[in-house]
């Protein structure tokens, strides 16, 4: 009977275990929108399990489960749905648009919201559209991405970040940057120590609204960014993607002369033009034996197979003689200093978590090096990011991250040792590599190759100009470098007190350390006669954020409710410390123990901080249809003195007329929103950190103590405040286009000016708050999706910004008690009221004397007697807008004049801000490829090219710089009659001064990027658990059209194209992302 039962219970547990097995099994589907198109992505998740797959990009998945579970199908964009496993293996699903669902999140200052519930203007840039650009860091990526967002890349060195502006110029002197905030804690490290692989989304936030609850730093905008979390409970992943390409630079320099023969020609008329007006009898003469001089062209850089000018320059063609040879080719430094570079770049993440813990991890490497010798940024970064639900009522989060960096920046003085400004502007008849009186280069018996030819005495050549300096040998025989450790760790900590009201707080401190050192080699160049040299500043900055939170959340009836109170204080500690030595025992060992020589005494300072802060913030939605919000925020802050509180705030509504009846599921417009704000925000950035208080210096006396006064406060100094009115609207037709319209004014009072005083203070200049400017502007962003199939889509998204600028109030003039009629101290432009900060103030330039060849400028004159013409009692107008404001009657007439002096400095009715500019980007898929493309565009802009008119200039003498191609077009016998004076050896030496013979337009069209991608999914890879794998190319700063090759507008905020430039990267890239 026993081993009955025991047979019995075998056989039954063996049926239950067949069952078991039995009920499991592989389902396979497909998973469609409502237009029967496929949905790649989407979470398909055993119900209560951790069990979970993805769909593949045609909307296919396989999931093993039994017979009678649940499964849950969740996409962004749509209803998530659920449906029990049956019979079937199969199970097709098609998911629904939730139009809930489709209303995006988005990051606000101190939270989240719903795109449609949120009365201000944020705008969110997906990870996707920011990790198809090869830069290293976020704010690079941004250009062309929000309208209203300029972005200004000033440098192509790897590792520089950008300059970024949001609506306009928000100080007239002061501050103009955006407050950055990083995973909700206000950032003040270095942007580059945020790996772009880690950001999950970057957010602008632009109107008062949306910035005011930052209050005393939300003025200029907000910049959020939300750093990568961990995912879903069974959605654990990693993620490894590596790319690798090259950098060059496409854009391309300025059009200098490149033949030295060419060059040679130019110097030898210039002192010929020169004898002449000078009223030699002989200046062919003159020119010949005056060539070949150290005045000139010193005669061991005459590399023709001549003794004299006589013999090279055909008097009558004036150019070199057929014929003539070369003893030896110069080198080129644009060939020599620029050549193409490598970048690689890799990262791993790991992701995911349960129903209670999500975890993120990563860790990024980036080499890029620069296309200039020698430069280059070197990056290694790691990242976690945990969160808890430790019990029902208490959630607790860390966010880690740790960058160290190398930053080379060899060849990028700001003297004439500048290897851009050297490459563009030096002479082609003088060669890199110094030559022996054989002309054949001569072995360096230091660091081995060749010496380079730094034009000295001691190196055999002197040139007339830029004499022992060399910046190719500089760039590689010197060090310019910055290494750079950089923390930021963010804490928090959320209590649900009741089921309505939450507590909140959150620690946040960055802290780096970083170390510049500069240090000039003993051999060659201007270090030679000291024994090398050495410079060293350490710098450590401490930034701590403590916010404190309640949030009280509530619902009745078709009432929503969210009102959340707080405090907050952030402190900043900032210590430098700097030595220089000179007298190097070891060279290339950069310790100030290996030099002997104290020219200086080592020094150091430190200084800091402080802001507290209390704020709150009420948001009301009545029937998803009507939104309300307003914010007020108390900033005091530890700059200023009398002032030093300071109220903000802000109050926005919205209104959803699709979720009216009358608009309701209408099948054309499918969403419409008009919104609307007004707030008020502040600036203290611009304020130095003690400018409210009296500072003084203090200096060794004969081995005593002296103290003098270094400056004298304002304790009277306050914010910079901004009053800004916005009012906007959004709306989609259909799922063709989607768009927005936002209009706003910005008027912002108590500028940031320096007043001068009286010189019984002791000092001539204070810091003040006077003067008021408005920006207004109007953005528009429009999405079209243009085509949708099965296999293909196609998108074009097109913003931009429509932005005007005026001085409405100019600061008090104390000579005279009443405001300044002018200030012309950011020339070449002016500040006066009713004018753009960049409105172009100069003279006017009236061409070229075809008689002569001599420069000619407008003078306008007031014409007391009434002829006409200029001379007698009339009055040569020297500044119109001076000269008007005090004789406003006057008769103004012009003239020609020869005399640059003489010449009027007006306002010339040109503007360095645009009319319009802004982005736009083509996508497309088609099958298992991507493409897309961005263009970044201005158009109606003008400044003025002051490097184009140093390479068109003569008034360094005959020989030096360099000249652009355009000197052909040069005058050059009576009756020519061209736009570019005459070459005459610096007779004419303001020919090139400021006027409008160099105003230029400012308008470009960029290819800031394209990408093309290939995803292979899972199925390929299945035995390798890969989930799928993306291979891409892709190419960065492509192309530019602009007024002129070289000049380029969009690297500097005035629209000018700066001097020793270096040039933006243009970066090809291959890739692939893998994804397990």
């Amino acid at each position: 009977m026993k081993k009955r039962l025991q047979g019995l219970l075998t056989l039954l547990l063996v049926l239950v275990v067949q069952i078991s097995f039995a009920q499991e099994k592989t389902v396979t589907g497909t998973v469609i929108d409502e237009d029967g198109l496929p949905l790649p992505g989407v979470n398909v998740i055993e119900k209560g399990t951790s069990n979970g797959v993805q769909t593949d990009f045609d909307g296919n998945y396989s999931i093993t489960v039994g017979q009678g579970d649940v499964l849950v199908f969740s996409y962004l964009g749509f209803a998530t749905q659920e449906s029990t496993v049956g019979s079937s293996d199969v199970m097709d699903i098609t998911m629904s648009v939730d139009a809930a669902a489709l209303d995006e999140v988005v990051v606000v200052g101190y939270g989240t919201a719903t795109k449609q519930s949120f009365a201000g203007t944020a705008t969110t840039v997906s990870a996707e559209n920011l990790e198809v650009k090869a830069f290293s860091n976020i704010s690079q990526a941004l250009a062309g991405e929000v309208a209203g967002v300029n972005v200004i890349n000033t440098s192509g060195q790897p590792g520089t970040a950008s300059t970024i502006r949001i609506r306009g110029f928000g100080s007239v002197n002061g501050n103009r940057d955006p407050l950055y905030v990083v995973d909700g804690v206000p950032f003040s490290g270095s942007i580059n120590s945020i790996n772009p692989s880690d950001i999950k989304s970057t957010t602008i936030l632009k109107d008062a609204t949306a910035t005011a609850i930052y209050g005393a730093r939300g003025a200029n905008g907000v910049v959020l960014i939300t750093t990568k979390s961990g995912g879903a409970a069974g959605d654990d992943y990693i993620e490894v993607d590596v790319r690798t390409g090259v950098n060059d630079q496409l854009i391309p320099r300025y059009n200098v002369v490149r033949s030295p023969e060419e060059y040679i020609a130019y110097v030898w008329e210039g002192i010929y033009n020169r004898a002449d007006i000078e009223g030699s009898a002989n200046p062919t003469q003159v020119a010949n034996q005056n060539l070949f001089t150290d005045n000139y062209v010193p005669a061991g850089y005459n590399m023709w197979n001549v003794a004299d000018g006589g013999e090279l320059i055909n008097p009558e063609t004036r150019m070199v003689r057929d014929g003539v040879t070369r003893r030896y080719t110069p080198e080129s430094f644009i060939d020599e200093a620029f050549d193409s570079a490598i970048r690689t770049e890799a990262n791993v993440r790991f992701g995911g978590g349960n129903e209670k813990t999500t975890y993120f991890a990563s860790a990024g490497y980036l080499n890029d090096d620069g296309y200039s010798v020698n430069t280059g940024y070197d990056r290694y970064t790691t990242r976690l990011n945990v969160k808890s639900d430790v019990k029902e009522w208490l959630e607790v989060g860390a966010n880690i991250g740790y960058t160290y960096s190398e930053s080379l920046n060899n060849g990028q003085t700001v003297g004439s040792e500048n290897v851009f400004e050297f490459a563009d502007k030096t002479a082609p008849i003088f060669p890199v590599f110094l030559r022996d009186n054989n002309y054949e280069r001569i072995p360096d018996p230091v660091y081995g190759g060749f010496l380079y030819d730094y034009g000295s005495s001691s190196n055999f050549r002197t040139r007339p100009q830029s004499d022992n300096l060399n910046p190719i040998g500089s760039a590689l025989y010197d060090f310019n470098g910055t290494d750079r450790h950089e923390i930021n760790g963010n804490f928090s900590l959320n209590i649900d007190i009741t089921e309505n009201l939450v507590f909140e707080t959150r620690f946040g401190a960055q802290y780096y350390m970083d170390r510049f050192t500069s240090a000039s080699n003993p051999f060659y160049g201007t270090s030679v006669g000291e024994g090398g040299s050495l410079f060293k500043r350490d710098r450590e900055v401490l930034t701590t954020n403590f916010l404190q939170l309640l949030r009280y959340t509530d619902q009745f009836g078709d009432h929503s409710i969210e009102a959340l109170a707080a405090h907050e204080t952030n402190d900043y500690d900032f210590t430098e410390n700097n030595a220089f030595k000179t007298k190097v025992v070891l060279p290339g060992l950069y310790e100030l123990n290996n030099y002997v020589v104290n020219p200086a005494q080592p020094e150091g300072f430190n200084e800091g901080r402080s802001i507290e802060s209390f704020f709150g913030q009420v948001n009301y939605d009545y029937d998803d249809r009507y939104y309300l919000t307003g914010s007020v925020r108390r900033d005091g802050s530890s700059r200023f003195v009398n002032e030093k509180w300071g109220t903000f705030g802000s109050v926005g509504a919205a209104w959803v007329l699709t979720n009216e009846d009358f608009l309701y599921n209408n099948s054309f417009l499918t969403f419409l929103k008009l919104k609307g704000s007004y707030g008020v925000t502040g600036d203290q950035a611009g304020v130095g950190f003690y400018s409210g208080f009296n500072t003084f210096d203090l200096g060794n006396l004969n081995g005593n103590i002296a103290v003098s006064v270094l400056g004298n406060g304002n304790p009277d100094l306050t914010w910079e405040t901004s009053y800004m009115t916005q009012a906007g609207v959004e709306f989609s037709l259909g799922r063709w286009l989607d768009g927005s319209v936002d209009y706003y004014i910005k008027n912002t009072q108590d500028q940031i000016f320096s007043r001068r005083v009286g010189p019984s203070q002791g000092i001539a200049i204070i810091t003040v708050n006077d003067g008021d400017l408005r920006n207004t502007g109007l953005e528009f962003n429009l999405t079209g999706h243009l085509v949708k199939t099965r296999d293909f889509s196609l998108d074009l998204n097109i913003n931009g910004e429509i932005l005007s600028n005026e001085i409405t109030k100019m600061p008090l003039e104390p000579s005279t008690g009443e405001p300044r009629i002018l200030d012309t101290s950011n020339a070449p432009f002016a500040y006066s009221e009713g004018r753009s900060i960049y409105d172009i103030f100069t003279r006017e330039w009236a061409g070229v004397d075809p008689a002569n060849g001599a420069p000619l400028w407008y003078q306008y004159f007031d014409d007391v007697d009434g002829n006409g013409t200029f001379g007698g009692d009339d009055v040569g107008i020297q500044n119109m807008v001076t000269y008007l404001a005090a004789n406003p009657d006057a008769t103004v007439e012009k003239t020609i004049t020869d005399t640059y002096v003489d010449a009027t400095e007006k306002y010339i009715g040109k503007s360095g801000i645009p009319d319009v500019r802004g982005g736009a980007r083509l996508s497309a898929s088609w099958k298992n490829f991507n493409f897309s493309t961005q263009l970044l565009y201005s158009f109606g802009g003008y400044a003025i090219d002051f490097q184009y008119a140093e390479l068109m200039s003569d008034r360094f003498g005959a020989v030096g710089n360099n000249y652009h191609t355009d000197i052909a077009n040069r005058w050059q016998r009576p009756g020519d009659i061209t736009d570019v004076p005459r070459l005459a050896d610096a007779y004419d030496p303001r020919a090139t001064s400021t006027s409008t013979r160099f105003v230029t337009s400012t308008d470009y069209i960029t290819i800031n990027n394209a990408l093309i991608g290939y995803t292979l999914d899972g199925d390929s890879f299945a035995d390798l658990g890969i989930d799928n794998m993306n291979i891409f190319v892709s190419g960065d700063n492509l192309f530019a059209e602009t007024a002129r090759e070289g000049f380029l507008p969009f690297t500097r905020e005035d629209g000018n194209s700066g001097r020793r430039l270096y040039a933006p990267l243009t970066t090809f890239t291959m890739g692939v992302r893998v994804k397990f």
